[in-house]
């Protein structure tokens, strides 16, 4: 019986630093994929067709499936859609359906998994990470800012248009959060030092970080008046209409791109305070 459908998109080569200068990216990977599956759990790789044969030993259970093309056309780096993976994740038919980050790993034990599968049946759950230097640390750091596991109902799934969004480019996690609450679906924002994320250097560029923010903005334009109806108060408003006369067109240049920076930053910030109005922790038992 599988309760839940999991996609992500793991990369043939992952780079990390470690304590020492030890680069520590293939042991984490592998600790990462290893993590994810679990009883009731069916967990799979979207990936380009020319990576699936470099992505080298998997855990057992974990699926590859061959990508839908475009990323690389679009963004300037092969990956997977990020409706393309969603898809297939439905298509299993799973109650609850998810999509994960690839570098991130599951410390949780089956009565935290219970617990994250029961509320994910219901809505929608956002699930912020733990920062750590290297595997075995103990505490790590809350990153608020960005959903590395999103998990929800296999009927909400369905209802949400996450196209033109890739794995390892932003806004994908912003926009399937702003989505669901567009809809008035439920969306908790959920705390848990189980997901952990080895800290690194953001990977992603500045063009891609602009193409994926355009396309948030042609998502939202169509709906500007459905976010007023959730009050996000005047900072968000703010930087909504500024991002919605900038930004859908990719205009590029001074002052334009610091505009889009620093407005998009800010309008990122607003989208989780706004998740955040139905915050959950999933504690240890």
């Amino acid at each position: 019986m599988t309760d839940v459908a999991l996609a992500t998109s793991i990369p043939p080569m992952m780079r990390r630093p470690g304590p020492g200068g030890i680069e520590a990216g293939p042991a984490w990977r592998a600790a990462c994929a290893a993590s994810w599956c679990a009883a009731g759990w069916r967990v799979m790789t979207v990936n380009p067709e020319a990576e699936i044969g470099r992505l080298g030993d998997l855990p057992p259970g974990l699926e590859t499936v061959a990508a839908e093309p475009g990323v690389a056309e679009t963004y300037g780096r092969p990956g997977a859609w990020i409706s393309d993976a969603l898809g297939r994740a439905i298509a299993t038919g799973a109650p609850v359906v998810g999509l994960v980050n690839a570098d991130i790993l599951f410390d949780l034990d089956p009565v935290q998994r219970a617990a994250l599968v029961e509320r994910a049946a219901q809505g929608m759950v956002a699930c912020n990470r733990t920062d750590v230097l290297h595997r075995h640390q103990g505490e790590g750091i809350a990153y608020r800012y960005g959903y590395d596991l999103v998990l929800m109902p296999r009927a909400l799934a369905l209802r949400l248009d996450v196209s033109g969004f890739a794995f390892g480019v932003p806004w994908w996690d912003y926009w399937i959060v702003l989505d669901a609450m567009l809809q008035d679906l439920p969306v908790t924002a959920a705390q848990c030092e189980g997901i952990r994320h080895l800290a690194h250097v953001p990977a992603w560029d500045r063009t891609g970080w602009r193409l994926a923010l355009a396309m948030l903005m042609r998502r939202l334009a169509p709906r500007r008046a459905d976010l007023s109806r959730l009050a996000p108060g005047p900072v968000a408003e703010a930087m909504a209409d500024l991002l919605l006369a900038v930004a859908p067109e990719g205009e590029a240049g001074y002052p334009v791109d610091d505009l889009m920076v620093i407005s998009g930053t800010r309008f990122g910030i607003e989208l989780v305070r706004m998740a955040e109005r139905n915050a959950w922790r999933l504690e240890k038992p």
